[in-house]
């Protein structure tokens, strides 16, 4: 018992600190030009604090635990709402853009909205469905960098000019980032098979494991790099990673997962009702509040709408 939560520990703490070191060598080489703070954090932090769910993905395919995954990027979307977005309202000034954030949300709100469609659709439909997700997301990069070079030339020109111009070695970030993505491997491996043994041992279903601790413990990059973009006032930042994290977990991860797993597989409902509702409910807040702040009593509401979440899910 003992040996195998130290086996957990140290396997979520090594992926955690590898998806870190790997976010870092991604910042550093994308600072070597100048891109909109939204677009950087819809697309490289997002998809660099996301690859924790994505090698626990690729694990959970291996190791045919395909709960744990589904359950780790549902959960993962909802801590990345209640928890960190909740935290950044209640402790934070948190403002909301007025343009490329009300068009992210959109995105948000469709993505999600599809990916919940799949987990009830004839499973047969499901493959070619999950393969056009991942096919709008590649659009969806194409177009935020799009976005990106529009708000260069207006909205962006004050936070770009405070972006200093990265220097190194670019082997050295190559190098980092192999090293980095050799710790993720290693670690989500680990990290899924402890879950495996503490659902046998503790009679606790993989999907719950993966829809709390799991998910926890992948979306603290997230959390760790918005309260960093909260104490320098990078609003964008902060709500930009959370939109392109949730995008791409559901679009690219959760596909991944529909296509290389069991067809029949299907979540229980009420972890996507949460998921459906704490989107729609940020979303309609961002679209209220535009250019604005938050009122920090919807920061405690969330919060507490996710220890409620957690309360009930392990209620089943």
């Amino acid at each position: 018992m003992l040996g195998l939560l130290v086996t957990f520990s140290f396997s979520l703490m090594f992926l955690i600190a590898s998806s870190s070191f790997l976010l870092k060598f991604i910042e550093k080489f994308s600072g070597r030009i100048k891109i909109s703070p939204l677009v950087v954090g819809a697309t490289v932090v997002a998809i660099g604090t996301s690859l924790p769910e994505t090698f626990v993905a690729f694990s959970s395919i291996a190791q045919k635990a395909v709960d744990i995954s589904f359950g780790d990027v549902v959960g993962a979307n909802i801590a990345n709402i209640c928890l960190t977005i909740g935290l950044g309202i209640l402790l934070f000034p948190v403002r909301f853009g007025t343009q490329k954030t009300q068009r992210n949300n959109y995105i948000m709100i469709l993505v999600t909205a599809y990916f919940i469609a799949l987990m009830f659709i004839p499973p047969p439909l499901r493959k070619g469905l999950a393969v056009l997700s991942i096919a709008f997301y590649a659009v969806f990069l194409i177009v935020e960098t799009v976005w990106g070079e529009i708000g260069r030339k207006k909205e962006d020109r004050k936070a770009l000019a405070k972006l200093a111009t990265k220097n190194g070695s670019v082997v050295g970030y190559f190098a980092g980032m192999a090293v980095s993505l050799v710790g993720l491997l290693a670690s989500s491996h680990f990290l899924v098979k402890s879950v495996i043994q503490f659902s046998v041992l503790f009679n606790i279903s993989e999907e719950i494991i993966g829809l709390s601790v799991v998910a926890v413990g992948t979306a603290l990059p997230e959390l760790a790099t918005s309260i960093a973009s909260a104490f320098d006032k990078d609003w964008k930042l902060l709500y930009g990673n959370i939109q392109g994290s949730n995008i791409y977990n559901l679009a690219v991860v959760g596909s991944i997962l529909l296509i290389a797993n069991n067809l029949s597989y299907r979540m229980p409902v009420f972890p996507l009702a949460v998921l459906g509702v704490s989107t729609v409910t940020i979303v309609y807040l961002s679209h209220r509040y535009e250019g604005t702040h938050i009122p920090r009593l919807w920061g405690l509401l969330f919060i507490g709408f996710y220890a409620f979440y957690i309360w009930k899910i392990y209620q089943f």
